[in-house]
């Protein structure tokens, strides 16, 4: 049976060695697309995702044994942005919230102006999850982000 606190523990930890922490680059799978994993003991963590004109979009996997048991998919658009400037601040707002952003709880951080928030759809769970992230700038959005995942046995 699936150790549900041990999944989330790696998924969150695995977050942080990858885009987080611009870490776990491979070769992608599949044509213009990018490639992020990261491996500790049976589980393996992998997020695929296309970059486009100010937006991206893909989906993180996380394995146990080989097998995929939690997934989720995600769409981002960082229009009032520079990719720069939304590596920057984004990288900085996930690594300092890891433990629970682009979760099923409630974040809100800020940091020179800019205002980072991650709120849930629901009352989720490492089974259930979805919600919308967003960053302002001097009151005005930015960015979001929108995600939907959870189990897969």
């Amino acid at each position: 049976m699936l150790n549900k606190e041990k999944l989330e523990k790696f998924l969150l930890k695995a977050r942080t060695k990858t885009y987080v922490g611009k870490g776990g680059k491979v070769k992608s799978v599949f044509g213009g697309s990018k490639q992020l994993e990261y491996q500790e003991g049976n589980w393996l963590y992998r997020d695929i995702y296309f970059n486009g004109p100010k937006i991206f979009m893909g989906i993180e996997t996380v394995y146990f044994k080989e097998k995929a048991v939690f997934a989720m998919s995600y769409f981002g658009d960082y229009s009032g942005m520079t990719e720069r400037e939304i590596d920057k601040i984004l990288r900085k707002a996930l690594m300092v919230n890891w433990q629970v952003a682009r979760t099923w709880k409630i974040v809100n951080w800020q940091e020179n102006g800019y205002q980072y928030s991650c709120v849930p759809a629901f009352k989720g769970s490492i089974e259930k999850m979805a919600g919308k992230e967003e960053i302002l700038e001097k009151g005005k959005q930015v960015y979001q982000f929108f995600y939907a995942g959870g189990i897969l046995n």
